[in-house]
């Protein structure tokens, strides 16, 4: 490995490494709406793992990792069990060495993470450490990207990929290890490949499992996965646990007599108590979400600057602890790169770290040198009312579980203290962990999967945690309105098994198995693609830049007709320079296109990409083709045919204008959003949208389009009356 000679590459050559913006970030050009939940908080999740020893030769590196002195008790309780419960906290090295030991003792391996950049950052990572390029022994498989061959023994991929390889291959009979990782998340698909794992278990006796966690209810997973039947109780069992869990050093608790009216001030003076009354050591501060950050960050960074001033002139605060200098840092999942790593490196001597962080310092990011912690007791979640149909994100009570995960992070170099804002008696009434993304989300495009999969009793699927029966009667609905199950619940023959064959979520799927009729798959497969990426538009940081870009995207591409049919004008005008040079200029020309129009090159290559997988699937494999119309075939007819079209997969996410604000049909309060074309123009009586993002205490729409009432009634009349 050390004598291999680097290869470089010529700077613009396109290779299967993940792309790094400026701030060192892989680069995510897929929409997170795509696999996950409709709402979008990216502050909640990172993929950021900070590695100290980045400067040593790889192999000493993978031997500095604390899960290199467990190699052979894992590979030992995998011989002797079926299943292996891996607890280890966040940089432990479970996602990137455990496969490796796995693959070298002769196991093909599977390996799936809950999203793309994770998957496609740990491919190239592992990868890089084997002394080779991703698609050779190691390869990836995410959403419409891939690098692997019939050789490559680790494969790293997305949870929807592998529920999709289960359609070919039910047993997963290609691989003798699956490595279920970030099960802590619990995302929907990782309850449902927990359900459908556990059957395939029972079926492959020789089918090994490793359920990887940062922190989760250890015993919960192992009795999930143990195959031994009632009767046969004295049998040993087929899971067993194993923890990696650093020791910790004791931690003391404090909880606050009264309840605090606001927990975000209540952090900010326990951080100057702590800094003026204990001594030396880092604080990590827990709150929601990045606004709270920056309330908080603006009035301790005030008082950092006259602490520091005034310890030029003196040696101890006035409780004889000695006067330390302060730093302040944020720490939250969409920071770039460059500042989130400040937080892990070390301060000048003398200097106490102050960080300010979300959830994602519980299990996303392990810092090192924290003494105290402050607990405000809440968080984010995603959560999904049926009743309404729009999923939100509101702030919500920790659970005990998080509550424990916070305090330990005190305890990994010294004695340390924990500060929760919230009473011991609402401590006792906290629910033991929070309900799993099953429990509040949209079920539809889950059902779909499961129905394809041949599970047509799903009220009877063994999840890990049942869902609510309104969430699931909620996604049947949904499905049945769509007719992609007939009133038996049964996949329907026409649409029902060619939407759950397309990687997107129902409604998209709808929109492009109507298209034939409509007349539109051309213009259909490019709306489609471009609602699968996101971040079109390049962010400007000059104020130049951002009125030169804003009047660009107002002159060449918004319409009255809103965002849906803008991304169809962006996608035709980067066709057209696509095609209208050769190979070698083509590229060339599409950058400076969008280099001039403020667009971004990457993002519109990945939908073109995703276009391209999407029309092979409609053209060859469904043989669809366009209904042909009487009469010219252009301007307004065609216009609104393709917006029927775009009607019919999204009809039940329609909004009418009431008096302050959008009114969604269940009764849902809405907003557009300030990113769409439709925010500066007046406002449409009656729109559609594909997904909702949730910001404070509003639901703003995104990816909009205007429609006309009619058509609800003519393209949707089982779903709509008037009245």
């Amino acid at each position: 490995m050390y004598g291999q000679k680097p290869i470089f590459i010529r700077p613009g050559d396109d290779t299967l490494y993940p792309v790094r913006n400026k701030d060192g970030a892989v680069e995510t050009l897929l929409n997170p709406n795509v696999d996950s939940a409709l709402s979008v908080d990216s502050d909640s999740k990172s993929n950021f793992v900070y590695n100290r020893y980045h400067h040593l030769p790889l192999e000493a590196q993978r031997q500095k990792l604390p899960v290199f002195q467990y190699r052979n008790h894992i590979l030992y309780l995998l011989e002797k069990y079926q299943t292996l419960v891996l607890i280890g906290e966040t940089g432990c090295g479970k996602s990137t060495q455990v496969p490796q030991y796995l693959h070298e003792v002769g196991h093909r391996v599977c390996v799936t993470q809950p999203r793309v950049t994770a998957a496609v950052s740990l491919a190239v990572r592992v990868a890089q450490e084997r002394g080779e390029e991703p698609g050779q022994s190691v390869g990836y498989a995410a959403s419409m990207t891939s690098a692997r061959g019939p050789d490559t023994g680790i494969v790293f991929m997305t949870e929807g990929v592998l529920l999709r390889e289960m359609f070919a291959s039910p047993l997963l009979m290609q691989y003798s290890c699956i490595v279920l990782d970030e099960v802590h998340e619990r995302t929907q698909m990782t309850d449902v490949l927990m359900g459908l794992l556990k059957k395939i278990a029972k079926k492959r006796k020789n089918l090994k499992l490793v359920i990887s966690s940062a922190t989760m209810d250890a015993e919960f997973l192992r009795d999930f996965f143990n195959l031994t039947d009632r009767k046969e109780r004295d049998r040993k069992s087929t899971s067993v646990i194993m923890s990696m869990q650093g020791r910790t050093h004791p931690i003391d608790v404090f909880y606050v007599e009264e309840p605090v009216p606001d927990y975000v001030k209540s952090t900010v003076d326990t951080v100057i108590k702590i800094h003026e009354n204990e001594p030396f050591g880092d604080i990590l501060a827990f709150l929601t979400s990045q606004e709270e950050i920056l309330t908080a960050l603006d009035t301790l960074q005030t008082y950092a600057e006259q602490c520091n001033e005034q310890n030029k002139f003196r040696k101890h605060f006035p409780s004889g602890v000695q006067a330390a200098n302060m730093s302040v840092l944020p720490m939250y999942g969409s920071l770039p790169y460059y500042k989130q790593i400040k937080v892990f490196q070390m301060a000048e001597r003398n200097v106490r770290k102050v960080i300010l962080a979300t959830n994602i310092a519980e299990t996303s990011v392990t810092i090192a040198g924290i003494v105290y912690v402050i607990d405000c007791g809440f968080h984010k979640l995603p959560y999904f009312d049926p009743s309404i149909g729009v999923e939100s994100i509101c702030v919500a009570p920790i659970s005990k579980n998080n509550a424990t995960q916070r305090a330990g992070r005190a305890g990994r170099t010294a004695r340390g203290k924990c500060y929760r804002l919230y009473t011991e008696s609402e401590y006792e009434n906290l629910a033991p962990c929070i309900p799993p993304e099953m429990s509040r989300s949209d079920l539809s495009a889950m059902l779909l999967q499961l129905k394809a999969l041949g599970i047509h009793n799903v009220l009877r699927f063994t999840f890990p945690t049942p869902p609510p029966a309104k969430s699931l009667l909620s996604g049947l609905e949904t499905l049945y309105a769509l007719k992609a199950i007939d009133r038996h619940g049964d996949l329907t023959e026409d649409v029902g098994v060619y939407m759950a064959e397309l990687p997107l979520r129902p409604m998209c799927a709808k929109m492009l198995c109507n298209s034939d009729e409509f007349g539109c798959i051309d213009e259909i497969l490019s709306i489609v693609a471009m609602m699968q990426v996101d971040s079109v538009f390049v962010k400007q940081t000059s104020g130049k830049g951002n009125v030169a870009a804003k009047v660009s995207r107002r002159n060449n591409f918004e319409v009255a007709e809103g965002d849906i049919l803008m991304y169809l004008n962006i996608f035709d005008e980067y066709l057209k320079v696509k095609s209208s040079q050769d190979d070698k200029r083509s590229k060339k020309a599409c950058k400076d296109w969008c280099q001039k129009m403020y667009i971004n090159y990457r993002v519109m290559e990945k939908a073109y990409e995703i276009r391209q997988s999407l029309e092979k699937l409609i053209r060859d494999k469904f043989k669809m083709e366009d209904k042909v119309f009487e009469g010219p075939d252009l301007g307004t007819g065609k216009c609104q045919r393709i917006m029927k079209c775009v009607l019919s997969g999204l009809f039940p996410q329609a909004a009418y204008l009431s008096t302050a604000s959008y009114r969604g049909i269940r009764g849902a309060e809405l907003y557009i959003s300030p990113d769409s074309c439709l925010y500066h123009v007046q406002q449409p009586k009656w729109v559609v949208f594909a997904s909702v993002q949730s910001t404070g205490d509003k639901t703003y729409m995104r990816e909009m389009m205007t429609i006309d009432k009619d058509w609800l009634l003519e393209i949707a009349p089982h779903y709509y009356r008037e009245t």
